[in-house]
C-alpha cells in the first residue's frame, strides 16, 4: 500500500491553542479527547460543545474502530472554516493559535483513518482506511483559498478529516505554523524545557499554502488578524484608557467641541456629523443582510431604543447620559466610508476593535470636562457593545464578561445598549432580549 502519486508531498493539519503546546510536549504527543479525559489531562478547549457531543457518540466503522473522540483530529484544508467560525464568535485570539503539520505518508499507519467530510454534522461522513480512496475527497473545495462556502454541504466536504487513533507521537510533527512570534517563542521555549529539538516553525504559509485569516481587504492592514480576540481586545481596551488619561493630563482643550457629555448629546442631536467619526458613518450603506438601513440611521434607532429599555430606567441620570453617548458611538468602527470599496460597508465583526483608536482621539481632544470614570464606562460600552448578545446567541465565552468585573448598574448599562441594538436589527431575537436579565444574574452569582 502506498500514497497515490497525485497526493504525495501533502500534509494534514491540527490546530490548537498555544496553551496546549506544553502539555503536548510533556505527554510526548497529541492525545485523543477520550485519552485526555481518562487520565484527567487538562487542555484549553476551544471547540463547540454541541459539536463535541456528536463526536463523542459517532462510530468509526473502519481501522481501529471506536468513536471519533478516540482519535486526534486533523484536516487536509489549511483555510479552515472551523477556525473562521471560532474567530467570528470571538472565542479565540488568532495569534494564540498554531497549526501542526503531519505528512500525508502517515496515512499508511494502521491507526490512521480519514473521511470525505467533517465528523461534525448529524449525518455520518464516509470513513476510509486505504489511501487509494483519497480520490473520493472533494479536493477542489479542500484546496480552495476562498473563505466562504456556497452551502453547508460544501463546508463539511471542505473539512474532510484525518483521524489518528489515541495518540500522535511527537516525532510525527513535521512543522508548526504560527501567526506571529507570540506562538513561535512559546513553542521554542517549551521544547527547550524538555530538552527536545524543536521542529521547523513557519509564519502563516507552509507548503505553499496560507493558514490564517487577515484583513487583506484593507490597504496597509493586510497582516492584521481578521478579528480581534478576547485577550487582545481587553489589552487594547485597558491600554486606550491609560493613553487617553495621559493625553488629557497634557492637553489644553482650547479647541474642545463639548463642555461635557450632556453638551455632546445636545450637539449630536442637532448635527449628527459634529464628531468626525460620526460623520464617517453618516449615510454609510451596508451590504449586511440583517441591517436594512444605513449605519447612521441604525445608530439613531439604537439611541432611541435605549430610552425604551427597562435596563435604562433602572440607572441614574449620569449613567443614562453615558449609555446614550455610547449608543451614538457604538458603530463608528464601521466607518469611515473611505475604508470600503465603493463606499459600501461589508459584514465586519471586528468593528468594535476599530473604534478603539477613534475613542482615543475623541476623548483626548473633544471634551473639556469629563472624568476618568465616564471615559472608562463609555469606552467599555462601545468596545463591548456586542458582548452580551454574542454570549447569548453565538456561544461567545461568558468568562470574557466575568473578567470585566462589572457592578449590577454597569451590567444594566451594557444590557440597555445590547437590547437597543438587537431591537434595531429586528430579526426575531426577542428571546435573546429576555435572556439578558438571566445573563446578568449568572454573572453576579
Amino acid at each position: 500500500m502506498e500514497i497515490p502519486r497525485g497526493y504525495r508531498g501533502r500534509y494534514f493539519y491540527h490546530f490548537t491553542h498555544i496553551d496546549n503546546i506544553k502539555s503536548i510536549i510533556e505527554n510526548n504527543g497529541l492525545l485523543s479527547t477520550n485519552i485526555k479525559n481518562q487520565y484527567n489531562i487538562g487542555h484549553h478547549n476551544i471547540a463547540s460543545m454541541s459539536i463535541q457531543n456528536r463526536r463523542s457518540e459517532m462510530s468509526v466503522p473502519v481501522g481501529p474502530g471506536g468513536v471519533v473522540h478516540d482519535y486526534v483530529p486533523f484536516y487536509f484544508a489549511t483555510i479552515n472554516p472551523m477556525l473562521l467560525g471560532l474567530l467570528n464568535r470571538k472565542v479565540v485570539d488568532q495569534p494564540y493559535i498554531c497549526f501542526i503539520a503531519v505528512s500525508i505518508e502517515k496515512l499508511l499507519d494502521k491507526k490512521v483513518v480519514f473521511t470525505n467530510a467533517s465528523a461534525n454534522a448529524n449525518y455520518l461522513p464516509d470513513f476510509y482506511d486505504n489511501p487509494k480512496d483519497l480520490n473520493k475527497l472533494e479536493w477542489r473545495l479542500i484546496d480552495s483559498k476562498r473563505w466562504g462556502e456556497k452551502s453547508e454541504e460544501e463546508r463539511h466536504l471542505r473539512m474532510a478529516e484525518v483521524l489518528v487513533y489515541e495518540k500522535v507521537p511527537l516525532e510525527w510533527i513535521d512543522s508548526f505554523i504560527v501567526f506571529n512570534s507570540i506562538c513561535k517563542n512559546q513553542i521554542e521555549d517549551s521544547y527547550k524545557m524538555v530538552g527536545v529539538k524543536c521542529p521547523n516553525i513557519s509564519y502563516d504559509w507552509f507548503n505553499n499554502r496560507p493558514f490564517f485569516f487577515m484583513k487583506f481587504f484593507f490597504d496597509g492592514r493586510e497582516t492584521e488578524t481578521l478579528i480581534t480576540g478576547p485577550i487582545q481586545l481587553n489589552k487594547r481596551y485597558l491600554s486606550v484608557i491609560d493613553h487617553i488619561m495621559n493625553a488629557r493630563e497634557k492637553g489644553s482643550f482650547i479647541d474642545a467641541r463639548f463642555k461635557n457629555i450632556d453638551h455632546a448629546l445636545l450637539e449630536i442631536s442637532r448635527d449628527f456629523c459634529v464628531i468626525p467619526e460620526l460623520a464617517g458613518i453618516y449615510d454609510l450603506q451596508t451590504d449586511n443582510r440583517i441591517h436594512q438601513e444605513t449605519v447612521s440611521l441604525h445608530t439613531i434607532r439604537v439611541v432611541n431604543n435605549v430610552k425604551e429599555t427597562g435596563f435604562y430606567n433602572c440607572i441614574g441620570e449620569k449613567r443614562k447620559s453615558i449609555v446614550l453617548l455610547a449608543a451614538y458611538l457604538h458603530d463608528i468602527g464601521k466607518g469611515p466610508k473611505t475604508k470600503w470599496k465603493d463606499g459600501i460597508q461589508q459584514v465586519y465583526p471586528d468593528h468594535p476593535a476599530d473604534t478603539i483608536s477613534m475613542l482615543d482621539r475623541i476623548f483626548s481632544e473633544d471634551f473639556l470636562d469629563i472624568s476618568e470614570k465616564e471615559i472608562r464606562k463609555v469606552c467599555l460600552l462601545v468596545v463591548y457593545h456586542d458582548l452580551m448578545g454574542d454570549i447569548i446567541g453565538r456561544e461567545r465565552n461568558i468568562d470574557e464578561l466575568l473578567a470585566l468585573k462589572l457592578s449590577r448598574k454597569d451590567l444594566y448599562m451594557m444590557a440597555a445598549l445590547s437590547e437597543a441594538d438587537i431591537r434595531a436589527i429586528d430579526i426575531g431575537w426577542e428571546q435573546n432580549i429576555e435572556e439578558l436579565e438571566d445573563l446578568i444574574e449568572r454573572v453576579l452569582r
